[in-house]
């Protein structure tokens, strides 16, 4: 699984709106990227690769990382 400091910027912000929106980010050619890094990395998976607009949900490992995520974040 990797950490914080392998995500570039832009994918470690939009996996945290990812979290804090349950997964309902609209996906377009400003954050499209990201996306991709966040999946390569196992983090998510497009859910919807041939319907419409993409949809992108938590992998097993993008649920542990955000697990990670939420326990470091301060109360």
């Amino acid at each position: 699984m990797p950490d914080q400091m392998t995500l570039s910027d832009s994918a470690l912000a939009l996996f945290r709106l990812h979290v804090d929106r349950q997964g309902r980010v609209d996906v377009d050619d400003s954050n499209r990227d990201a996306y991709r890094e966040l999946e390569l990395a196992g983090l998510v998976m497009n859910s919807r690769p041939f319907v419409g607009n993409q949809l992108y949900s938590l992998t097993r490992a993008g649920f542990e990382f955000k697990l990670e995520m939420l326990a470091k974040r301060p109360a």
